[in-house]
């Protein structure tokens, strides 16, 4: 055991300038990170003013204002009526919604990831701040029609004289954002890091144990079955010796 050991670690001093191999997938690693986006901001404006009414989901007759919602946008969003309207959009099997981990999943992302903001006067903003584009314009779609739909029926129960302007005002906006040192993406660098200097000690290992030359007089007197007494020198260092 301890002969291996030592030829492997002989075999690491040898091959030693190949371990610089193990920078290459780091490095691609992080060249692929500063030029592919892994935050998004999606944001969607509503025209609606701080006074309109909102219907709450929760509530066959109630509502609130657009001012009390904002302080309490879990309202809109966290109700267990609506994540389950969102999982039935984004998985079929909605039966079974108690027992999916996904749905678990999905309401931490809407916890998480989903915010209403005052954009301005007469605007509020549905965002999305998340790792997921797809899943976010999805969330934010569903979410503006969500609150469309509250506005609307608010109006409706608080039979408000004035009628309040209510509705989409353009398309959903996305940005992309880089950010290299993420948290998530330093442990995947960490694991690339150990995955490949493993990959290459474990090919500096191959390599010693393909060459066939002897690497101790043990080891000459056992395969060769002839008797070794003392120690054989090393012909290279012998031989630059003689060139000097």
């Amino acid at each position: 055991m301890f002969f291996h050991m030592k030829r492997y670690y002989y075999g690491l001093l040898k091959y030693r300038s190949w371990l610089w191999l193990a920078l290459f997938p780091p490095l691609i690693f992080l060249v692929i990170s500063s030029i592919t986006p892994n935050q998004f901001l999606i944001t969607q404006d509503i025209r609606a003013s701080n006074d309109v009414p909102v219907a709450l989901m929760t509530s066959p007759v109630g509502y609130i204002s657009m001012q009390e919602l904002l302080s309490r946008p879990e309202t809109l969003f966290q109700n267990k009526v609506s994540v389950r309207a969102l999982y039935g959009q984004l998985y079929s099997d909605i039966d079974y919604y108690r027992t999916d981990p996904q749905f678990r999943v999905l309401f931490e992302a809407v916890k998480n990831n989903m915010l209403l903001v005052k954009n301005s006067k007469d605007k509020v903003q549905v965002v999305y701040q998340g790792p997921e584009k797809e899943k976010g314009l999805l969330m934010v779609e569903f979410y503006s029609d969500r609150l469309i739909q509250s506005l609307s029926e608010g109006i409706r129960r608080s039979k408000a004289k004035e009628p309040s302007i209510v509705q989409m005002a353009g398309v959903a906006k996305v940005k992309e954002k880089r950010i290299i040192f993420e948290k998530i993406r330093m442990w995947q660098l960490f694991e690339i890091v150990i995955i490949s200097v493993i990959g290459v000690m474990m090919l500096c290992g191959i390599l010693e144990y393909r060459d066939s030359s002897f690497k101790s007089e043990r080891q000459m007197a056992r395969y060769l079955e002839v008797p070794i007494l003392g120690s054989i020198p090393d012909l290279h260092k012998v031989y630059s010796s003689m060139e000097r």
